[in-house]
This record gives structure tokens, C-alpha cells and sequence, in this order.
């Protein structure tokens, strides 16, 4: 967007030099007409080189830059230089309008109308010279009052608000994509701040009853009641066991949620995220552990769309053919850069591996997608390491 915006006012700035050489030149040679040609080339090129400023955020160093004072000097010198009577043509006035116009991008809020509203004063007194100069009064297509003049004036004042227009809207868009990206971060906060709240409360019910337990079975052994001892630590034995199988439940599929809950719940992310998302599951004979292991992997695929990408549309599919594998498919636009070293697809791939299934990554454009399959009649190669 930036560099679209770039090329505009570039053209805009050529445009504008056009017009004015050809709108302004009668062909009539003189000293003036050969000042007015060398001030506008000079306009031109500081013109040229003014456009990247515009693009940068406002800061008043923006305004004093030097090429932004030298490009305001030379073309309102060049239209005084056409109002000196004989009025030379109004022609003349389109760098002025244009440097008008970048200045007012650099100004902060209503400055900006206060800008144009004197750039356009100063053509505008372009008209009075146009009318005191009765040598040129019935002379040519650019005699005041005429329809040519008026397509012209009008020309003009639009010539000084497209520069601000072209900027506005460039800001409109970085803007958007600033808060698209919070949105993003937010939802992945959000996320986090889910699994830490799953966490903390398995966890903490678990520890608050081994503490409980640990302290009962210690007045026990005191008491000399070695049987009721030895039940309280059996009992913390299996309270332990429980709290490990429900952190291993956590850490691997989030209690062991279904693969439609994980499904619509990473749909509604990234919705949430402004990206807009389909989510299709067909499969209603899944086995619960592969269930499992597909919800991790569309955990995974959402946090990276939302972390390594720019995406508007996203998709997500679970089928299965009559007799293929289960094969999940995750695709969306706007991908960024590939990145090396990360650890969600290996981690993805380790469990896929492990029932006998595969994990196919392709990239076409900025399309990413994301293939997961697991046989139809998966078997455990290996058991996983403990938590």
C-alpha cells in the first residue's frame, strides 16, 4: 500500500508538470517564460523527492524538512512569477496546488483544511491579475471566464486535496492492520489465558488435596495409626496419578475437548481476529484419540495463522473417504515469510507419526496449507514419554 501510494503521488507530481508546461507555454519565448520552465523543473524534483515524507508518521521535522520549504518556495515563486501581470495562465498554478496540497499531509488534524483553504486563497488571487490584465483578456483558450478556465480552476483546487486524499487513505489501511494485529494478539492471549485458567484449576484442586491428604497421613503416623496412615498416602498416590493423567490431558488436547468443540472454538478465534473462517467436520465416527491428536494439530494451525501470518480468509476441513484416512486440512491466505527452527509442525508431526499418519505442508502464492492424515484404523507405534 505504501508503495502504491508512492507511485501515485509520483505520477500525480509528472501529471501536474505536464499540465503546467503545457497549459502554461503560449509559445511565446521571453525571459519570463524561460524562468518560469527552469522554476518548475526545480519544483518537480523536490516534488519528487517530498513524496517519501508523506508516507512516514507526522512529526513536525516533517514540516521543517528543508525539501519541504524549498519545494513550497520554488512553485509559489513560479505562480507569483505568472500573476505578475501579463497574467502568464493559470496553468502555472498546478505544483503550487500540489505542493499545497503534501504540505497539508504533514500537519496534524484541522491544520490540514486550514492549509488547502489558503493555497486555495493564493490561486485565487491569480484571478484578480487574470483580470486586470486586458492584454490577455480576449486572448487564447485560457482568457478568464471562459468554460475552458472554469474546467481549469476546478482542476486545480482537485489537483490540491488528491495528495491528502491519497495519504488518508493509506493511513486508513495502516490503521486497520494495526488493529487487525491486536486483534490477533488478543485472541492468542485470549487463548493462552484459557489454557493457563484449565491449568491452574486442575492443578491447584490437585495439590490443595495432596496437602490436605500429606498433612492427615503425618498426624496419623503420630497418633500411631499406621492403617489409616498408609490409606491417606494411598489416597495421595492416586490423587497424584489423577493429577498427572489430567495435566497430560491439558498439555496434549485441553481435556481431552472433541475435535468439533476444538474445531468451532479455533473457528471463532480467528473470526474474533477479523479473518474470516469456514470449519467443516464430517467425520462422525472418529475415534476419540485421534480426535485428540487432530484438535492439537488445529490448535497449532490456528496460533500459527495468527502469529505468522496476515490472513483474511481461512479454512478448515475434517473428512474422511470411503477408504482413505482421516485428513484434515487447514489453508490460509496471506502467509508470510517460511520460518525455520519453530517447533509447532515437528511437534504436530511427532504425534501424527506415532498412529501411523503423515503431515504434508504446501505453499502456493500466499496460500498455506496444512494436511494432516491418520489411518482410518490407526495403531500406536510406541508409547509417549510421561509428563
Amino acid at each position: 500500500m505504501r508503495g502504491s501510494t508512492a507511485a501515485t503521488l509520483w505520477v500525480l507530481v509528472l501529471i501536474g508538470a505536464y499540465l503546467q508546461i503545457v497549459l502554461g507555454v503560449d509559445g511565446t519565448p521571453g525571459l519570463r517564460t524561460t524562468v518560469l520552465l527552469v522554476a518548475t523543473s526545480a519544483s518537480v524534483i523536490l516534488a519528487l523527492v517530498v513524496v517519501p515524507l508523506l508516507l512516514r508518521p507526522l512529526t513536525g521535522a516533517s514540516v521543517r524538512n528543508p525539501m519541504v520549504v524549498a519545494l513550497l518556495a520554488v512553485s509559489g515563486v513560479t505562480w507569483g512569477l505568472a500573476v505578475i501581470p501579463p497574467f502568464a495562465g493559470w496553468g502555472w498554478g498546478f505544483l503550487f496546488a500540489l505542493a499545497g496540497g503534501m504540505l497539508s499531509c504533514l500537519v496534524p488534524r484541522w491544520w490540514s483544511a486550514v492549509v488547502l483553504s489558503a493555497v486555495l486563497f493564493v490561486l485565487a488571487l491569480g484571478g484578480l491579475s487574470a483580470a486586470a490584465s486586458s492584454s490577455r483578456s480576449v486572448e487564447g483558450p485560457t482568457a478568464p471566464g471562459d468554460g475552458f478556465t472554469l474546467v481549469l480552476v476546478g482542476t486545480l483546487a482537485l489537483t490540491t486535496v488528491l495528495p491528502l486524499s491519497s495519504v488518508w487513505v493509506l493511513r486508513v489501511v495502516l490503521r486497520l492492520e494495526e488493529a487487525r494485529q491486536t486483534a490477533s494478539d488478543l485472541a492468542v492471549a485470549t487463548e493462552r489465558l484459557r489454557f493457563a485458567t484449565d491449568l491452574h484449576d486442575i492443578q491447584g484442586h490437585h495439590l490443595q488435596v495432596i496437602a490436605l491428604k500429606a498433612e492427615l497421613a503425618e498426624r496419623r503416623l503420630r497418633s500411631d495409626h499406621p492403617a489409616l496412615a498408609e490409606q491417606e498416602l494411598a489416597d495421595i498416590r492416586s490423587i497424584a496419578k489423577a493429577a498427572l493423567d489430567d495435566t497430560r490431558a491439558v498439555v496434549n488436547d485441553y481435556r481431552t475437548v472433541t475435535v468439533a468443540v476444538e474445531a468451532r472454538n479455533a473457528a471463532a478465534v480467528l473470526r474474533s481476529a477479523g479473518i474470516d473462517c469456514e470449519a467443516r467436520i464430517e467425520v462422525p465416527g472418529l475415534p476419540a484419540e485421534v480426535g485428540a491428536v487432530m484438535a492439537v494439530a488445529i490448535r497449532e494451525a490456528t496460533t500459527n495463522i495468527l502469529r505468522h501470518s496476515r490472513a483474511t480468509q481461512a479454512s478448515l476441513d475434517l473428512a474422511q473417504s470411503e477408504v482413505g484416512p482421516y485428513e484434515l486440512t487447514v489453508s490460509n491466505n496471506g502467509a508470510g515469510a517460511l520460518r525455520s527452527g519453530g517447533t509447532g509442525l515437528v511437534g504436530i508431526t511427532e504425534r501424527v507419526t506415532v498412529w501411523g499418519g503423515t503431515v504434508e505442508t504446501r505453499r502456493r502464492g500466499d496460500v498455506f496449507t496444512l494436511v494432516v492424515r491418520i489411518p482410518t484404523d490407526p495403531k500406536r507405534q510406541g508409547s509417549e514419554d510421561g509428563a
